[in-house]
């Protein structure tokens, strides 16, 4: 079984509990992706955490602590949430249109982060909460459709334009925070040098327009650990490791 088919069995497997509060109440799990009770845990992303703490101009210790189970999980497996959990991604990854001509975008996310920042203390809003349409799929999922469908629009037909993942390789700031806490993670994508041919495969087959030979760190926090570039290598040279560096 290919990592993109485990994968993809993993995205199903959270859509169904991100819906299982539709039907049945007082389970294990109630909320979405961004903020949820989890076993009578909290649990809020950190990105939102830091906006309502911008926004409120105040540190809030409940919420830190509901932030960090999802941080932890950022700096030790980087941006896993968007390639196994994600619903945005789930949906995008059912446009045919993969990465086009490459942008010089690899600083974006950052910037969009930033401004997503300083707008949240500005305006006192957690500004990507309300115009998210990673959040927006959530609402739509479980509330039905409503103005959150322009924000998807939107997206869908970036994709489209410039390929199946420019929104979450250069606007999603939530991306950009987990890539950022991830950066030096645990369990990242490795290539074993001695089996490597360099043909290229790797690179063509990312969405992300990154390959997991690039050590720069830009890169590191753009992959998702999806695992594409594992499947695609007829040399076996690509797999997970636990050391998170590259072999020269």
């Amino acid at each position: 079984m290919t990592v993109k088919v485990i994968r993809k069995i993993i995205q199903i497997f959270f859509i169904i509990v991100l819906l299982l509060p539709i039907w049945y109440v007082d389970l294990f799990w109630y909320g979405t992706y961004i903020s949820a009770d989890l076993l009578g845990v909290a649990l809020t992303d950190p990105l939102t955490a830091l906006e309502i703490t911008l926004a409120g101009r105040s540190l809030l210790m409940p919420l830190m602590v509901s932030a960090l189970p999802l941080t932890v999980a950022a700096v030790l497996g980087g941006r896993l949430f968007c390639s196994f959990v994600c619903p945005l991604n789930f949906l995008l990854e059912l446009i045919p249109v993969k990465k086009k001509k490459p942008l010089q975008e690899k600083k974006y996310p950052l910037a969009a982060l930033g401004i997503t920042l300083i707008l949240s203390l500005v305006t006192a809003l957690p500004v990507f909460n309300t115009v998210s349409p990673v959040f927006a799929l959530m609402r739509m999922l479980l509330f039905g459709v409503g103005l959150e469908m322009v924000l998807l629009l939107f997206v869908v037909g970036a994709a489209f334009l410039w390929g199946q993942k420019i929104w979450c390789r250069t606007l999603c700031p939530l991306g950009a925070l987990y890539g950022v806490l991830g950066s030096r993670r645990l369990l990242a994508v490795q290539v074993d040098a001695s089996k490597c041919t360099h043909c290229g495969k790797c690179a063509v087959v990312c969405s992300m327009g990154t390959a997991p030979e690039r050590g720069k760190w830009e890169d590191s926090m753009l992959c998702t650990n999806c695992g594409d570039c594992i499947d695609v290598c007829q040399e076996g040279a690509i797999g997970y490791t636990l050391k998170g560096k590259t072999k020269k």
